[in-house]
């Protein structure tokens, strides 16, 4: 039998003052708002644990992982790397926790030789990128055969990209012919137009351009691109086989999409 506490009667609170209620009504709902963010990350840290659990062992990276990195089961080695140096990692984060061992640029993975990591790790980190797709293939080349790539996806439907159109196929084979250089201003003004607007007053029409391309100039980190967890599916699937791997598991929880692929041996030419 399930007892019923003095403060969840009516009565009780009949006692006190409207401004009393007020401030226990406001307490409640920060409290209660913390609660619900705190589970939200658990949640999702409870999902990425059991992923790990399944297809990370051996030595990879992590790209990206700043203050957050990914869980890794006993006996998997991490090396993590970044564009951006530890002091200013520590900046960005506002936290001395960050976990950084030396450069690595997810664009192009160039640091790191051919067919020497077992797994590589990528969260919320290709949304980033000016050429995602040369991202994913690069970080291939750097796989063993056999060897894992996670790819963690922000679904632009529960983030604040919410409004911006989805990132097309098409773009992206384009962004690989230039590293993303043509099309990176108009990123821009597509986080000034739609993103912007959500937490400050939203620019004039006419105000885009410059808005937008000061925004470039000073590598503001935006959402260069966008993706719903069956949007990205759709790329991957016409990646995979020009690009050489499998997509072995697929879900996605709270704002976010998993994608774990898995590289496949070459053909050999007879």
């Amino acid at each position: 039998m399930t007892s019923t506490y003095i403060d969840e009667t009516t009565d009780f609170w009949l006692r006190f003052s409207h401004d009393d209620l007020a401030q226990t009504a406001a307490v409640i709902h920060k409290e209660r708002r913390t609660f619900d963010e705190k589970s939200g990350y658990f949640e999702v840290m409870g999902a990425r644990k059991l992923l790990a659990n399944a297809y990370v062992n051996g030595y990879g990276v992590e790209v990206g992982a700043g203050n957050r990195p990914f869980p890794v089961p006993n006996g998997a080695r991490v090396n993590y790397g970044d564009i951006r140096d530890a002091k200013t990692l520590e900046l960005h984060f506002a936290d001395q926790n960050v976990l950084y061992d030396g450069e690595i640029n997810a664009e192009t993975f160039s640091i790191i030789p051919l067919e020497s990591l077992d797994f590589i790790i990528s969260a919320h980190v290709i949304e980033h990128l000016h050429n995602p797709f040369g991202s994913i293939r690069e970080g291939l080349r750097r796989l063993k055969d056999g060897g894992t790539y996670v790819l963690i996806i922000p679904d632009m439907r529960y983030t604040t990209d919410r409004a911006r159109p989805l990132t097309s196929f098409d773009h992206l084979l384009e962004d690989m012919k230039d590293g993303g250089k043509a099309s990176l201003l108009h990123s821009y003004i597509e986080h000034c137009k739609y993103v912007h607007p959500l937490s400050q007053p939203p620019f004039d029409p006419d105000e885009l351009l410059t808005a937008a391309t000061s925004g470039l100039e000073h590598s503001v980190d935006i959402h260069v691109h966008t993706w719903t967890k069956e949007s990205f599916m759709d790329h991957l699937s016409i990646l995979k086989d020009q690009f050489g791997f499998e997509i072995i598991f697929c879900s996605a929880i709270q704002n976010e999409a998993a994608f774990i692929l898995k590289k496949i041996p070459a053909e050999s030419e007879e």
